[in-house]
């Protein structure tokens, strides 16, 4: 970049950030204004008459209306406060080239509706690297949280970046996952990245541990706007855009994460979907999905073949070695166990067993790790 650009860049950034606060500027109207004027400056000063030929008389007094409001210095002010990067990709304006592009991902601009501005919060150079969005149902299943148990540390340490929304159920399964095995995850919002807006999410703390822990937190939207109906769906776009690949674990029907899949499809990118027990109303949205040709996925290595993706030696997970049982009883009852819990009377009945005995049994390999109690019985750990 040359001193000439740098320093556009630098005092022609609050244009671009003043038209993100702009109710009626999205990606499209933006790129109109792009195509319309050549500088970013003269965008912002132009009169309502300009205006009007591009976008009709309504649309334009409502951009007026909008622009009048704003403080851009203060504006300005308000990014340094709470610590928010902006990011941008290239424009064809003469006096501004845009705003940290180096780190705006190719991926993002090769998507329908590119966001022109994406506010940000942690480690940049994570948008540079190789993702997976791992999106689901709000509301998982016992199943879908065994899912996540089982493949998501494999695919974490295998050098793949998780890329979610940082919503209730999946989601934060998801970055927990990330956190958890020691590596940084992307979290996409529908609210903007200021302190007021994250505090009221029932999430802020994930929130700040994934800043923490050299993760990211990334938004289109300035730092105090509230969420709503519509930006979740619109988030969800950015969310595929960024990854190789969206893996879906759980969806009804009617689920806001077939949305994700939708942009998926139109994105080209890879659809993993995990295969779900027919009879749930949680697998229905999934089942579908593989029905119309999404690859279904039983283990982490199918993600990795559909992605063609190599793992490093470095990053290889080992293989799990089997359980230590200490007797014939211990072997019985494992046997009886699978992934799907199996209430107390009914091991009973399976085993053939004292209560007094089984009991001990379960809560010995419940104490080594062996069996789990997930409330509606045990399973295998």
């Amino acid at each position: 970049m040359t001193k000439t650009e740098k320093t556009n860049e630098t005092s022609n950034f609050k244009y671009l950030l003043g038209f993100s606060l702009i109710s009626e500027i999205g990606p499209a109207r933006f790129k109109k204004i792009s195509e319309h004027f050549e500088s970013i400056e003269q965008a912002w000063n132009s009169s309502e008459t300009k205006l009007v030929k591009i976008f009709g008389q309504k649309i334009s007094q409502k951009i007026i209306a909008d622009r009048n409001k704003i403080n851009l210095e203060q504006e300005l002010e308000l990014l340094k406060t709470e610590n928010i990067e902006v990011i941008s990709p290239k424009f064809s304006f003469k006096d501004f080239p845009g705003i940290n592009s180096q780190y705006f991902p190719q991926k993002l601009q090769e998507i329908h509706s590119t966001p022109f501005i994406l506010f940000t919060k942690g480690e940049l150079a994570l948008l540079n690297k190789n993702q997976l969005a791992i999106v689901g149902s709000r509301r998982p299943t016992h199943y879908g949280r065994q899912v996540i148990e089982k493949i998501g540390p494999e695919i974490t340490l295998s050098g793949l970046v998780i890329t979610s929304g940082m919503a209730m159920g999946i989601d934060t399964l998801a970055h927990r996952t990330a956190l958890n095995n020691h590596q940084p995850t992307i979290a996409v919002l529908g609210s903007g990245l200021g302190q007021k807006i994250l505090r009221k999410s029932f999430n802020h703390k994930l929130g700040e541990e994934i800043i923490e822990k050299n993760g990211l937190l990334i938004s289109e939207y300035p730092p105090n706007f509230e969420a709503s109906k519509f930006t979740f769906p619109a988030r969800n776009r950015i969310i595929s855009g960024l990854s190789l690949g969206v893996l879906i674990i759980e969806a009804a029907e009617r689920s806001g994460t077939l949305i994700t899949a939708r942009h998926a499809i139109e994105q080209n990118r890879e659809i993993l979907v995990i295969p779900g027990n027919i009879f749930s109303e949680q697998s229905i949205g999934t089942n579908k999905l593989i029905k119309q040709g999404a690859q279904p996925i039983t283990s982490a290595n199918d993600i990795f073949r559909a992605l063609n993706w190599k793992i490093s030696q470095t990053n290889s997970t080992e293989k799990s070695s089997p359980p230590i049982l200490n007797d014939d009883t211990e072997k019985l009852i494992y046997a009886k166990l699978s992934f799907d819990p199996q209430p107390l009377d009914k091991l009973i009945l399976k085993c053939k067993l004292d209560i007094s005995l089984i009991s001990i049994k379960l809560s010995m390999l419940e104490l080594r790790g062996i069996v789990k109690n997930v409330g509606g019985g045990y399973i295998r750990n």
